[in-house]
């Protein structure tokens, strides 16, 4: 009997999580935001660029949003169409389903031409998938 107590429990505790998961995906409007790009993170430290195209528009922010797994991001650098590049030191510990702040870039509105982002899986996880969001000068 308490075995299947236990069970129900763990049962609902799983569901309960999961259901939280999906509030979140659910509360998060990406109205206004257009998707740079996205990629799936390997097993092990992991490197990889978006390239976005200049037709993408200018941008004024940006954030990022893990699915699938947990994720460690180690490294995030953004280079400018014209060349100047930007890292604003952001490292952070995601959890499945979870975006970054808004993160605002530096001057005026640009235009982007890549992110390079260093990354890995956090042990007993799948594999993340990484999509990186940005806020144009004409977005809400």
């Amino acid at each position: 009997m308490r075995a299947i107590f236990t069970t129900v429990i763990l049962a609902l505790v799983f569901l309960g999580t999961r259901s939280a998961h999906a509030d979140y995906r659910a509360r998060w409007d990406n109205k206004g935001w257009v998707k740079l790009g996205e990629q799936r993170v390997d097993g092990r430290v992991d490197r990889d660029r978006i390239n976005i195209s200049r037709a993408d528009g200018r941008f004024t922010k940006l954030t990022i949003v893990v699915e699938d797994s947990d994720l460690e991001l180690l490294d995030f650098d953004v280079t400018f169409s014209n060349g100047d590049k930007w890292n604003p030191k952001l490292k952070h510990y995601f959890r499945e389903i979870e975006r970054t702040r808004v993160i605002d870039l530096p001057g005026n509105d640009r235009y982007l031409k890549s992110i390079d982002l260093r990354y890995k899986n956090l042990p007993g996880g799948g594999r993340a998938k990484v999509q990186v969001w940005g806020r144009n000068a004409a977005g809400p």
